[in-house]
């Protein structure tokens, strides 16, 4: 049997252990309040972030099909999103060649189905956008900006 000659060797293993313990312990406390109070800080931008995106991915509209026949642009947009799109006049609707923009000079928004004439595409409709530039190069980007701001850009080509 082998004797211990003094019970410094137990105490020692408990110190240590409860000095591992206690810097486990405080090293998550500092983690802990740190993310906690991250959260709180930016709980209400990620609540408006959240709204905003929802309101910008509210209005989808994608070109299903064009036609360009001499200085005319015949667009036919349908609106996939979860919000009416309102189109502005012809001054935010743009050809974009190079970098450059030109204005339409003319502006015919018009329900594909019906015929008749909007200024709002409805969600799940398809309308007819006829549009007229002084010229039109062979390859080009129509810009359209709705009511809110968002811009939607079509590459085509003649």
């Amino acid at each position: 049997m082998q004797v211990i000659p003094s019970g410094r060797r137990g105490v020692s293993e408990v110190v240590a252990a409860l000095l591992l313990l206690s810097i486990t312990v405080g090293v998550f406390g500092v983690f802990y309040t740190y993310y906690v109070s991250g959260l709180n800080s930016s709980g209400g931008s990620v609540a408006r972030g959240i709204q905003d995106s929802a309101k910008a991915t509210g209005e989808l509209m994608s070109l299903v099909s064009y036609q360009v026949q001499g200085s005319t642009v015949t667009l036919y947009l349908y609106n996939y999103g979860l919000q009416p799109i309102t189109l502005n006049p012809p001054q935010q609707v743009f050809l974009i060649v190079s970098g450059s923009q030109q204005a339409a000079q003319s502006f015919a928004l018009t329900d594909a189905s019906a015929g008749g004439a909007i200024s709002t595409i409805q969600t799940q409709k398809l309308a007819k956008l006829t549009l007229t530039f002084s010229s039109i190069p062979s390859s080009f980007y129509v810009e359209i900006m709705d009511s809110i701001g968002k811009d939607f850009e079509f590459q085509l080509s003649s």
